[in-house]
């Protein structure tokens, strides 16, 4: 668990947005949203948070290592901890008048299915959480950055694997053994090894193709330290490969280039950078060829603002984390994407 110095500034920022948007309390289930408030890893149920108190409800399978996690963190002095069982959680909102719910969280079937077991009136909200994860800390920076260095470690040593004739699992299982071996608690996502044809796939599922001569291998890893992620990929060359191959590499390398760079000595919105990736890739008739946005937030979660693609309204700020990945897919052939990350410190 980690403890958070920030704990009580979340807080007061969500207690202000309750206030602005007229409610009594706002849940979430979201884990990714309990542990930026709790620092409790991985757990399920729901955190309620109203003018005074904190709440968080969960099932006996969670109950002992909540109790005992927050017995010891002094930031959170006002949570309380309860186990859900005969409909305990419901019958707590019903003490409310208005509360709210995060309204990517919960199905339209299940808002009505509890609002009809409670007395509250059940209000949607925009994902407050999100918003407020954009900005890291100075802490969250030091930890996104271990999972950072943990990955660099990791895909170091995976070069050495590969070879003709190594299949693509054979070297997503070494990923997940390297990682935990330099420090991870877990991957941050399925790792992707992506060889020959495979590599114009942007989301390809690791098979157990063997890797030849001559081809392109995409790999894309990261990992999870303390509840916070990374995310990096990498393409490599086993033997030699032909000059598209090598061209192709260029562009892309120089477009990642142009927009890291752009994004770390000024400010522009997402969409804008997304565009100049696109613009360079013009240059060369390549755009088409562009399948994804070029980047997305990181921290808590592998994917979260700011989104860096064509339709995104988020600003690049001071205190962002973020990916520059620009790949370019080629339908029956190959692809390539390099992709890191950039810590936004002005």
């Amino acid at each position: 668990m980690i403890y958070f110095t920030n704990s009580d500034k979340r807080i007061k920022k969500i207690r202000e947005f309750l206030q602005s948007k007229k409610i009594d309390c706002l849940f979430t289930k979201n884990p990714s949203n309990i542990f930026y408030i709790t620092g409790l890893v991985d757990v399920e149920g729901y955190l309620l948070i109203d003018k005074d108190n904190l709440f968080f409800f969960t099932s006996p399978l969670y109950i002992y290592e909540s109790l005992d996690s927050f017995r010891y963190n002094s930031n959170l002095k006002t949570l309380f901890i309860k186990e859900v069982k005969n409909k305990t959680f419901q019958k707590f909102l019903s003490k409310y008048e208005k509360t709210g719910f995060i309204n990517m969280e919960i199905s339209y079937h299940s808002y009505k299915n509890l609002q009809k077991e409670i007395k509250t009136k059940l209000i949607p909200v925009d994902d407050i959480f999100l918003e407020l994860r954009k900005i890291k800390t100075d802490n969250e920076i030091e930890l996104i950055k271990k999972a950072q260095d943990i990955t660099e470690k990791t895909i170091d040593k995976i070069k050495e694997y590969i070879k003709e004739g190594v299949k693509e699992l054979d070297i997503v299982a070494e990923i997940k053994y390297q990682l935990i071996k330099n420090g991870a608690r877990k991957d941050a996502f399925e790792p992707i090894v992506a060889s020959g044809v495979h590599s114009s796939y942007p989301h390809h599922k690791s098979k157990n193709k063997e890797i030849k001569n001559g081809e392109v291998i995409v790999i894309d890893l990261g990992a999870d330290f303390s509840g916070y992620k990374s995310d990096l990929t990498k393409t490599f060359f086993c033997g030699k490969v032909n000059d598209e191959i090598k061209r192709i590499y260029k562009i892309v390398e120089e477009t990642k280039n142009i927009c890291s760079e752009l994004v770390e000595n000024q400010n522009f919105n997402a969409n804008q950078i997304y565009q100049k990736a696109v613009e360079n890739f013009k240059k060369y008739n390549l755009e088409k060829f562009f399948l994804h946005g070029l980047g997305h937030g990181i921290g808590i979660d592998v994917h979260e603002k700011p989104y860096l693609n064509k339709k995104s309204k988020d600003k690049i700020e001071k205190g962002n984390v973020f990916t520059i990945e620009p790949g370019i897919y080629i339908n029956k052939k190959f692809g390539i994407r390099l992709e890191s990350m950039v810590f936004k410190y002005n």
